[in-house]
């Protein structure tokens, strides 16, 4: 056998050819495939840049569209209040013309937008005016002055669009603009302007009137100056008619040259090619689909432009962003095509040279196996048996084995720091929702606070002159009669001045304006004393306070909903209130917790169509079997809550409300408060078709002033704002 070893030809050493080495064909494959791969990525990255672009292009239309609702709904919202004033004066009985003119003055020189203000009673029904059959008192903003006036106006005023279709529709609605030639000015220019009008009723929800408030849409040019992306792209605002209201790239085009005789605006499908523009996207926004989008369009001259559209939801208009799509896609295939020019000369050289260090190192440590196996089998007929022993190839089965081990062990760990992440994720979330919805309670106490500080002194003043005024009055009424007495047989110009004046009838309506007067004051006092303790911003420590004065403050500031009104019959307030102590708690967030728990239940009732149905939430207060807490019940008998809302009720970010409206964090903070802060609980029961119940249980005594720790879980399921 030694012979046989010793007379073994020498090993050969073996030529091998460069294209069929293994780290060639590694190199030459794993470059195929990362170009390939690269390729599809570059492809992708390209379509989701485009995605992007066309998401940026909606995202600043809906910026736009947010900000011009936003100035339409606090125009909206200053007309409004002029009508709930208006309605309080004729429910005051207040029937002179002139206090309704002093009135709208007002509001119009606190409304800047405004160009207009006025209202009509029906002829036949004046409940406002009843000794005018036509009045329609009404102020007016021409070059920057405010006049007011009242008087007979004609008749067919009460035949125009502005006061017969709000009745007709009853509610409130937006009229086309129009065009007009305002010669005030110098030099003289064609204004656009439009009316919002609306109907508005007393607390028996009869008619009193039709208000209408003026708006020129001058400030829609500044307001829509500014390009849609970057320095290119402009938008376009349409009426619901399809007319042209704000045309940046040719703002002449907007109104015709002479209003007198056609005040209509430019209809937007004859600008240009975009008739068929217009018509794809009237019929994307058919009532039941989708409010915005996004079109590709090929203008007259031959350019594609993107047309993002959005409907705005108090007006009904068509706000439209045009963009250029050589904007969007140039530079997005020259990123790409450069990109993935770069990355694929960068990985072939970082391949290149991984590749050729991988072989270099594995042939090293290959080779003393591949020698010592070569050996075996050529000294040795037993080769075989030979490989069963504890040489380098056993040891490297070892070795890998151990690596398996590391690897198992490695990934028990990351599965551990995976889950601990979760955890930490999960307790930041919380914390973010607290500090959004803190900061926001925190600015509306403070505003809360400064507006009835604000409003207490001068009704201080008022209330308390009251006394000496009517203590003067009487008094000059005692002389006039003492007068009478000693006088009967005034001289002749006393005589008709007295008939002049109406003695008899000043003398009654004056002890009535006085006692009105009173009530006044008296009502103003109250809503001062609800603000200040809804804010309590002097409370922010826990102290023993009256749950119920809380609860009324509440239901105080969401009065104005509760009232009916054009949409809803209104919600009765039932309240069960029982025997309670002073409670220990944060009186500030315990009052928001109930603001969020009432201002829900009033959503969901709003949301049911049924008229005849009486709407009521009743509220319970009672302390429970072990007089060791305060009970508090919040029972609508609303739709409930379906079962899938029910099992995530109080997870933050959850809402069933449109966008804009909710945040999804009033009932996740309100349990933090409630349970975290309070060692309370918050439960909800429903059930779909019978109205919905939350229940909170409060200790009366905390038994410390700092917060527990945080408790896991909720106690039932409900959909949040």
């Amino acid at each position: 056998m030694q012979a046989n070893a010793l007379e073994s030809p020498p090993r050969r050493k073996r030529q091998t050819s460069l294209l069929r080495s293994v780290g060639a064909r590694l190199f030459l494959s794993v470059l195929g495939g990362s170009l390939v791969g690269l390729g599809g990525a570059s492809y992708l990255f390209y379509k989701e840049l485009t995605k992007q672009a066309q998401a940026q292009i909606v995202a600043s239309l809906d910026v736009k569209a947010e900000n011009l609702e936003g100035s339409f709904r606090t125009f909206e919202n200053s007309a409004k209040l002029v009508a709930d004033a208006i309605a309080n004066l004729q429910q005051s009985g207040e029937q002179r013309e002139q206090v309704y003119v002093n009135l709208l003055d007002r509001s119009l020189r606190t409304t800047p937008l405004a160009t207009g203000l006025g209202f009509g009673q029906p002829p036949d029904k004046r409940l406002i005016i009843p000794s005018q059959e036509f009045s329609y008192p009404y102020a007016i903003r021409r070059d920057g002055k405010v006049t007011a006036k009242g008087g007979k106006s004609s008749a067919a005023n009460y035949q125009e669009s502005y006061f017969v279709e709000p009745i007709k529709a009853n509610r409130a609605i937006w009229l086309e603009p129009q065009a007009y030639k305002e010669d005030t000015l110098s030099p003289p220019q064609i204004l656009v302007t439009t009316s919002y009008t609306f109907p508005f009723y007393n607390q028996e929800k009869q008619l009193l009137g039709v208000l209408s408030q003026d708006l020129e849409l001058g400030f829609l040019s500044r307001t829509l100056a500014d390009p849609v992306s970057g320095e290119n792209g402009y938008f376009v605002l349409v009426s619901e008619k399809g007319n042209l209201i704000a045309y940046p790239p040719d703002p002449k085009l907007v109104a015709p040259p002479n209003p007198q005789q056609n005040p209509k605006l430019t209809p937007f499908p004859q600008v240009s090619n975009y008739a068929q523009l217009w018509q794809k996207i009237e019929s994307n926004l058919q009532p039941g689909t989708t409010e915005k989008g996004i079109l590709s369009w090929r203008n007259a001259q031959g350019s594609q432009e993107f047309w993002a559209y959005r409907r705005l939801s108090n007006t009904n208009w068509v706000l439209l962003a045009s963009v250029p799509q050589s904007v969007v896609y140039g530079p997005l295939a020259r990123l790409t095509i450069w990109g993935m020019a770069g990355a694929a000369m960068g990985a072939s050289v970082v391949l290149f040279v991984v590749v050729f260090l991988f072989v270099k190192h594995l042939n090293q440590r290959l080779q003393p196996i591949m020698d010592e196996c070569n050996r075996l089998a050529e000294t040795s007929s037993k080769g075989e048996e030979l490989m069963g022993r504890e040489d380098e190839l056993g040891q490297l089965t070892i070795s890998f084995y151990n690596l398996l081990g590391q690897v198992t062990v490695n990934e028990r760990r990351l599965r551990q720091e995976m889950a601990r992440s979760a955890q930490a994720f999960q307790a930041l979330q919380q914390t973010q929702s607290q500090l959004i919805q803190t900061e926001k309670m925190s600015g509306l106490g403070q505003l809360v606070a400064g507006v009835a500080h604000e409003i207490n002194n001068p009704i201080n003043f008022i209330y308390g002159n009251l006394p000496h005024a009517s203590n003067y009055t009487q008094d000059l009424l005692s002389l006039v009669r003492l007068y009478q007495e000693k006088y009967p047989n005034p001289d002749r110009d006393i005589d008709a001045l007295r008939e002049d004046i109406d003695l008899d009838f000043l003398v009654n309506d004056l002890q009535k304006m006085l006692t009105s007067m009173r009530v006044g004051a008296d009502r103003i006092r109250e809503i001062v004393l609800s603000l200040r303790n809804f804010s309590r911003l002097d409370e922010a420590e826990m102290k023993a306070v009256d749950i119920h004065e809380g609860i009324d403050s509440t239901l105080l500031i969401l009065q104005n909903r509760l009232r009916p009104s054009a949409t809803h019959t209104g919600i009765e307030v039932i309240k069960d209130y029982g025997e309670l102590p002073l409670i220990d708690c944060y009186a500030g967030q315990l009052n928001q917790v109930f603001m969020n728990i009432v201002g829900n239940a009033i959503d969901a009732l709003e949301k049911q169509k049924d008229r005849t149905h009486p709407h009521t939430i009743t509220i319970r207060t009672r302390v429970s079997e072990g007089k060791s807490h305060a009970v508090i019940q919040f029972i609508d008998n609303g739709a409930g809550i379906s079962p899938d809302h029910q099992s995530k009720l109080f997870d933050p970010f959850l809402t069933t409300k449109p966008v804009g409206k909710g945040t999804g964090l009033g009932l996740s903070i309100s349990y933090q408060i409630v349970v975290e802060k309070h060692h309370g609980i918050l439960m909800c029961c429903s059930e779909l078709g019978n109205g919905a119940e939350f229940r909170i249980e409060i200790p009366i005594s905390q038994p410390n002033k700092e917060p527990s720790a945080v408790k896991s879980g909720t106690e039932g399921g409900g959909v949040t704002e």
